[in-house]
């Protein structure tokens, strides 16, 4: 009776043994797990504040000299918890400074087995860190014309942000099993496991050896500042819009060989032509059109036919300043008609 009750309870001994040899394995691959899935998080969050960040310089007004310091500056107050989802960006101190850079309160709602932080005292980590423009980059060595337009217009340039984070594991103990190995010592799991002090004090004495650094994350955009930021409006001689400048420079500059031609031979050309055909008192005051200055006018096209009124002779003559209608098959007019307002002709954004 004795032998038969010891082999019935031997089974039970072996299946205690091996639900302890399974949590010993299940329990750590599960904090494993979890480590791995803050890491992966932090690194994509990383990735969203670079991204993000290039893209913000798309939009903003390169007629003037573009202020990168402030678009860097609003990236980082949203990114400072690391992330874009929590609403937050406007909170502040006591001191007046902004919440989520200088408390920690981020770190206890968000992190499960580890912590993120953009701070560190060695500088391996470093928040959102835009440079530029530089406007080198979008001359490609071409000529004069074209670089001195660049000089005088161009504000943009390539932008390339980075940012670099440092996650430190608060979870998971460092060592596993050490009483079943020779020299007691176990296998590492972590760097290191953190444990007191703050959040923000740790980021700082992190080093290589002891946290973990995400890959750095970096972007570059060119921002092309050709196009004008205000619809190009310019009424026949007024030379205050922003298009007049551009056009002026390039068709004045003395890169221009056609303009070069011009400037040359409209001197004399007057000059014989008052001597020699007209009566100076026929003249206007203002000595009539001078084909070295350009006349630009630009009216934009609404729902009206786009026509231009022009005083000539005492009387006001309108005119088409577009290819409208040509009097022959007018596909300016018959492709405007078919389009309607919608850009492109798309009339539902999400089907084009």
């Amino acid at each position: 009776m004795r032998r038969e009750r010891a082999l019935r309870q031997a089974p039970r001994g072996a299946a205690a043994v091996e639900t302890a040899l399974c949590m010993l394995v299940i329990v750590p691959v599960f904090l494993y797990a979890l480590f791995l899935d803050d890491l992966l998080r932090y690194s994509l969050d990383v990735q969203e504040a670079t991204v993000s960040t290039v893209w913000d310089y798309t939009v903003q007004d390169y007629s003037t000299k573009a202020d990168t310091a402030t678009v860097q500056h609003h990236a980082r107050l949203m990114f400072c918890d690391h992330e874009s989802g929590k609403g937050r960006y406007d909170a502040k101190t006591a001191d007046g400074k902004a919440a989520d850079c200088e408390e920690e309160n981020h770190h206890k709602d968000t992190a499960v087995a580890a912590h993120v932080c953009w701070i560190n005292d060695e500088d391996n980590a470093k928040q959102v860190t835009c440079e530029g423009p530089d406007a080198e980059v979008g001359k490609l060595g071409a000529d004069k014309l074209y670089t001195g337009y660049s000089n005088q217009f161009n504000h943009g340039g390539l932008i390339h942000c980075s940012a670099r984070a440092v996650v430190e594991n608060y979870l998971l103990p460092k060592r596993f099993l050490p009483e079943f190995s020779v020299d007691k010592k176990g296998v590492d799991l972590t760097k290191e496991r953190w444990s007191g002090g703050s959040y923000h004090g740790n980021s700082k004495k992190g080093t290589r050896s002891t946290a973990y650094f995400t890959q750095e994350q970096r972007m570059a955009i060119l921002v092309d500042t050709w196009a004008l930021t205000q619809v190009a409006e310019v009424r026949p001689g007024r030379t205050d819009d922003d298009l007049y400048p551009r056009v002026a420079h390039l068709y004045r500059d003395t890169n221009n060989p056609g303009f070069r031609q011009v400037n040359s031979a409209a001197g004399s050309f007057f000059s014989q032509a008052k001597q020699s055909l007209l009566n100076s008192k026929f003249l206007p005051p203002s000595g009539g059109d001078d084909p070295r200055k350009p006349n630009l006018s630009i009216k934009p096209h609404m729902k009206e036919t786009p026509s231009e009124t022009i005083r000539q002779e005492n009387s006001d003559t309108k005119y088409f300043n577009t290819e409208w209608q040509d009097w022959d098959q007018d596909r300016n007019r018959k492709t405007y008609e078919k389009r309607g307002a919608h850009y492109l002709g798309c009339k539902k954004l999400e089907d084009c």
